[in-house]
């Protein structure tokens, strides 16, 4: 399944790889008389395919999956994710998160991820997190986009601007500033960009360029901004697209229900247009007013929806259906491997089908090889690297992936589109192929050793968690078990 402008699907195909890119894309006879190698790898009863690709992920998220706690009242944290990440973590436990989910993306056939290291909740105080993380990715192989910023002006989440460090056998808080943050910014794209033969690349990621609509959000997510704090907001905005224009970097950053329309009104819409751009990339998008799509489209703007986060569930799901009808460049993306959620595309594209199935009632509207192509060629458009990478392309790099046919949920295979679409899940890719090189074969990953990999994140895990009050998330809200709310 090659995934290019024709959606060309070989019975009995094969690809001809040489170095770091695919250079023959054909039926298994003319390959097998034109190309030789060394190394041939047979792919009967496997289904070929570009790597999937995964346009929104936090990183941290690993290493906190599944304490979540449904919460009481507002403003009681739900998960510890700022907690952890800026009281009791080490420059070594992001480097052990980086290889757990490089080692998961692997094995569930995500070839190029996006890794959102800045905004919030993650840590851009310092260069050292985004380089651990930069490290773990060029040790496993994998391809990725780091995005770095400064986090919200004013929803910092409860850590107010205080990072930890691991200094003489104790952690030392030091405050920073959002200034400081910038700068840091400013020295990973310089240092990382293009690193480990190109693989890893580095984006600008802010929480809110656009704000936030105080009149759609919750009370929880809601912030009324005042009318400084607006022109504030705006000012931040310009800076942050000077900065991408000066390094050529994509925006990456979140927007729900009416920030559009918000940010037009209390920015400006000749302000608001040099803000937005090709170059811009909205996470979410949840609810989006008929307004808001047309900024976006005005503005050549991308998306990128999560069908499964409870960040602003109370909005609708992101409008796939009407964004893909105004040409929209949209992808569907996981949001991280955390508080529930988890690396695996092929469940990230199922989701996003019956979503828009169930609010418009209509099973023809996204149908199977739309929402394919939105993990693969369209979510590298909506990366800009549709020419490197998500679709088996001759000249592409080779970002391959196989699954295993040979499994009783997925015989008969007789719709390819339709049996990935319904069937697959990230535990059927057999062998995942990044630049030419094989990360895994037959299940088995070679560029890092899994065991490892595993018992280091428990251990950096478990230290993370003496220096929290991890209890309070654990413990469970009434009607957990037996599904009604009993008294407290």
């Amino acid at each position: 399944m090659t995934v290019d402008n024709d959606n060309t699907i070989l019975k009995d195909g094969a690809i001809a790889i040489n170095g770091t890119q695919i250079v023959a894309v054909g039926d298994s006879p003319s390959i097998k008389l034109n190309y030789k190698s060394n190394k041939v790898i047979n792919g009967k009863n496997k289904m070929v395919m570009p790597g999937l690709i995964d346009s929104y992920h936090h990183a941290g998220h690993g290493m906190v999956k599944g304490i979540y706690r449904t919460q009481l009242e507002p403003g009681l944290g739900a998960w510890p994710s700022s907690e952890i990440y800026f009281r009791a973590t080490t420059p070594e436990w992001w480097y052990a998160e980086g290889l757990l989910t490089a080692l998961e993306r692997i094995k569930f056939g995500v070839t190029t991820g996006v890794t959102i290291m800045g905004g919030t909740p993650a840590r851009t105080d310092s260069p050292i997190f985004a380089e651990m993380n930069a490290k773990a990715v060029g040790k496993a192989g994998t391809r990725s986009i780091l995005g770095v910023g400064p986090p919200d002006p004013f929803l910092n989440l409860g850590h107010k601007n205080i990072g930890t460090y691991w200094e003489q056998g104790r952690f030392v808080e030091y405050p920073f500033t959002y200034e400081q943050t910038l700068l840091v910014t400013e020295e990973v794209i310089r240092t990382l960009a293009g690193a480990h033969s190109g693989r890893i690349n580095v984006m600008l990621a802010v929480p809110y360029l656009c704000g936030m609509n105080p009149e759609y959000m919750s009370s929880y997510h809601r912030y009324d901004y005042t009318q400084e704090e607006a022109k504030h907001m705006r000012d931040r905005a310009l800076e942050i697209r000077s900065i991408a224009d000066k390094f050529g970097t994509l925006i990456h950053t979140h927007a729900a229900k009416g920030a559009f329309e918000w940010a037009q009104a209390n920015y400006g819409e000749s302000v608001l247009q040099d803000i937005l751009g090709a170059d811009v990339v909205f996470a979410h998008a949840n609810g989006l007013t008929d307004v808001d799509m047309n900024i976006i489209k005005r503005s050549q703007s991308a998306v990128t929806a999560v069908p499964f986060a409870a960040w602003n569930t109370s909005l609708g799901s992101c409008p796939l259906v009407k964004l893909i009808e105004r040409d929209i460049r949209v992808s569907i993306s996981t949001d991280g491997a955390a508080p529930f959620h988890i690396s695996d595309l092929f469940i990230g594209l199922h989701r996003a089908m019956f979503l828009q199935w169930y609010e418009h009632h209509d099973m023809s509207l996204l149908q199977p090889g739309k929402a394919l192509r939105m993990v693969t060629i369209e979510a590298a458009r909506v990366l800009g690297i549709d020419d490197r990478v998500g679709s088996l392309e001759q000249g592409k790099a080779a970002d391959i992936i196989m699954i295993d046919l040979n499994q009783p949920h997925l015989v008969p295979f007789e719709d390819p589109a339709n049996m990935i679409a319904y069937y697959v899940r990230g535990n059927d890719v057999c062998t995942t192929i990044v630049n030419g090189r094989i990360l895994m074969e037959n299940r088995m990953v070679l560029t890092v050793d899994e065991q490892k990999v595993l018992d280091t994140a428990r251990k950096h895990i478990a230290e993370s968690f003496t220096h929290v009050n991890i209890d309070k998330y654990l413990n469970h809200t009434p009607g957990y078990w037996m599904g009604f709310k009993e008294d407290s």
